[in-house]
């Protein structure tokens, strides 16, 4: 399942950038291009500089709630303005000492919080300040966080000669629609050429090489994402608080690995350029890029945008058939860092066949999204499933349908597509205009860049390897931040109340809208790093009387049971552990393979053949809410940790148990993967029945959990 073209396949040994064409059918030739592959030489993360321009508008003190499709929401206190901060923290905790950060925040106007500063020890303290600092205040003056964002790259210190070697980045965090009054003259339509001028004035500034790249944030689920995404070079959309770990994180990745070209001592490639000459050999608009601008002399050229270490890119060419030999290059900052001729291309054999024909299934599930959300901007005309199924019946019938990535692509369209144009109830709002237009505006664009944006969506999953399919330094900076994220404490929720009822363990509670919520530490305390519950349903391995192993739901084990661990063992059940759900409501993460268990429940993932690691349902899943009695866990006599799947089966992820003694900076827990939860279940009713229900969590949460938590580290 490697993916990638073997057959005259282009290297890059020493660290170089290469190019080849490939012909395949329908007169259609593949550009492969090869940046640099990390394997081959010392890798030290690009240089950037980093600006956060951050909407502290009114609504942003609105609460950050996770809304399910049929109208439930959740909330834990954090408004808006408190994610778009702790997104801002996850990135800024893993930049390094010669990266650079500046902070802007804009309401009525736009005001520097910090100006450039090295992200040494002392200026990411005083970028955590700065951070924390925000408060919300009136209306959103989107036009002044740009203009200042883009006139603060005036004053960076970074001296011209070595400019070329920093990826230049405003990253712009809002929650929704711009102020009328602010507006540039043509409304909101006027945002896209105010960055395209502000853009302009910075490279004539500073030459090619201070060309910024503007990504932008939306929070929530009320934005405008096609003013967003038009005006961007990249949008992620961030639903809900659990969004930004992932984003974020990959987003992190994404920028560290920019690579340099056409060697790693080379420019920095944010802003990629391939040229097609002649023009007239062109027979049309490119799959995924639509129609090629003209270039210089008879050229014409397609704007690729980023382009990462060891991640090969991928663009196919409609040529003309019949038409003279064509020149390819690969432009970075008025550099040629990369050429192939047409002459020199090589016939497609079998294998090869199957890869143009899925990257020509990228590429038109790029446009179908994009016919889609360009009818039905946000779902008024609603929107029309026939690009979607046109296209997933185009995959049936391709030669590259068993391909991994086309499978993936499949799944990923099958799972979270489908679902964003499914029809609402009458009187309901639509998922679409909740929640897919804004997905579709994302997916598309990771998809062109082939880059990596979540843990969830399969397609992305194997974006950021190598030319070989191996995991590289994407996955390493991927890991370093997603550490960082996992142990860094979040901004307090700043719309807490007073508590009503108590919530379950790990159980946050559903609600019809802004609930009074209790309050938690970390974001969120309450799914329990390093323990964790299951939803009633999840299957588990027991072994009957005669030893032969069947699936039963963990709601029906009881203790004494034998089950098979993840070890192959035979584990006994010690005790098992109920925790009722307030008001019947909960809210978990929904993994791909169908589990259902809370956020920060530890899993072994493994996903696109990388080596398997602890992982945070939280960064893996979709957040659902769901009636639900009580969510279950189990003690052990042994082993710890069990193989776990969802109610149809099939492949699962093995999860710990309580008191699993596991030891890592994911799954480690001083409290809940030690004895220490073994004492405190000594003190419940109905430990020596070996059933103990968790039903005063008020009074058992701040001595036996917080307290026992905050006595040492979160992880081990």
């Amino acid at each position: 399942g490697r993916l990638c073209e073997k057959g005259g396949t282009a290297t890059s040994e020493g660290g170089m950038t290469s190019m080849e064409l490939i012909r395949g059918g329908d007169d259609l030739t593949m550009v492969r291009i090869v940046p640099p592959q990390t394997k081959t030489f010392a890798f030290e993360a690009t240089k950037g500089a980093y600006l956060f321009s951050i909407d502290v508008s009114g609504s942003m003190n609105a609460a950050a709630e996770v809304q399910q499709e049929d109208g439930d929401k959740v909330n834990h206190g954090w408004s808006q303005l408190d994610i778009a901060k702790h997104s801002t923290n996850t990135f800024v905790t893993s930049l390094e000492d010669d990266d650079l950060v500046c902070i802007i925040t804009y309401s009525d106007g736009a005001t520097t919080l910090l100006d450039w500063t090295r992200c040494d020890s002392a200026g990411k303290e005083k970028a955590m300040e700065a951070i924390a600092s925000m408060k919300p205040e009136r209306s959103t003056n989107l036009m002044a966080g740009l203009t200042n964002a883009y006139d603060a790259f005036s004053r960076v210190p970074i001296a011209a000669g070595t400019l070329s070697q920093y990826a230049l980045n405003i990253i712009i965090t809002t929650d929704g629609m711009p102020s009328a009054q602010w507006n540039p003259a043509r409304g909101k339509n006027g945002y896209k050429p105010l960055v395209r001028t502000l853009s302009k004035a910075a490279e004539k500034r500073a030459g090619v090489a201070g060309r910024i790249t503007l990504t932008s944030i939306g929070l929530g689920c009320k934005l405008d994402s096609e003013l967003l995404a038009g005006m961007s070079d990249q949008f992620l959309h961030m639903p809900d608080p659990g969004s930004v770990g992932p984003f974020m994180v990959n987003l992190l990745a994404a920028l560290r690995c920019t690579a340099r070209l056409p060697t790693k001592d080379g420019v920095v490639a944010s802003h990629a350029t391939l040229v097609v000459s002649p023009r007239s050999a062109l027979a049309g608009p490119l799959p995924g890029y639509g129609a090629a601008d003209p270039a210089e002399g008879e050229a014409a050229q397609v704007a690729l945008g980023w382009i990462g270490y060891d991640q090969p890119r991928h663009v196919l060419l409609p040529l003309v058939r019949g038409s003279p030999a064509i020149t390819v290059s690969l432009h970075v900052s008025g550099t040629t860092v990369a050429s192939a001729s047409s002459a020199d291309a090589v016939a497609a054999n079998e294998e090869q066949a199957r890869r143009v024909a899925a990257q020509l299934l990228r590429l038109k599930t790029v446009d179908a999204l994009g016919e889609i959300v360009v009818r039905s901007p946000a779902g008024i005309p609603s929107p029309q499933a026939t690009p979607l199924t046109n296209l997933l019946e185009a995959c049936e019938r391709s030669i590259a349908k068993a391909e991994p990535d086309v499978e993936a692509l499949v799944a990923t369209l099958q799972q979270e597509a489908v679902l964003a144009l499914k029809p609402p109830e009458p009187g309901d709002s639509s998922v679409y205009s909740i929640w897919g237009a804004h997905y579709f505006r994302t997916f598309r664009l990771m998809l062109l860049a082939e880059r990596r944006s979540n843990f969830r969506d399969q397609a992305l999953q194997h974006f950021g390897k190598d030319a070989d399919g191996q995991e590289g330094v994407f996955e390493e900076q991927s890991n370093e931040a997603e550490t960082a994220f996992a142990t860094m404490k979040a901004p307090e929720p700043s719309l807490l109340v007073q508590p009503g009822a108590p919530a379950a363990l790990g159980v946050p509670v559903a609600v019809g809208g802004s609930a009074p919520c209790a309050p938690a530490p970390v974001l969120p305390a309450e799914f329990m790093r390093g323990g964790g519950c299951f939803a009633p349903e999840t299957l588990v391995t027991a072994l009957g009387a005669d030893g032969a192993p069947r699936r039963v739901p963990i709601d029906a084990v009881g203790p004494g049971d034998a089950l098979l661990a993840a070890d192959g063992s035979v584990a006994r059940v010690r005790c098992v552990v109920v925790t009722p759900c307030a008001g019947g409501r909960v809210m978990l993460t929904r993994m791909p393979c169908g589990l259902e268990l809370t956020e920060w429940h530890p899993v072994l993932d493994g996903a696109a053949g990388g080596a398997p690691r602890w992982r945070f349902p939280l960064l893996l899943g979709r957040r659902v809410i769901r009636r639900c009695a009580a969510v279950h866990n189990l003690l052990l006599d042994r082993a710890h940790a069990l193989e776990v799947t969802g109610p149809e089966g099939g492949a699962g992820r093995v999860a710990p148990t309580l008191a699993h003694g596991l030891q890592g900076e994911v799954v480690g827990h001083a409290f809940w993967g030690s004895a220490a939860v073994v004492d405190m279940l000594r003190e419940q009713p109905g430990w020596e029945e070996g059933r103990v229900v968790l039903l005063d969590q008020a009074a058992a949460e701040p001595t036996l959990v917080h307290e026992a938590a905050r006595a040492v580290p979160a992880t081990a």
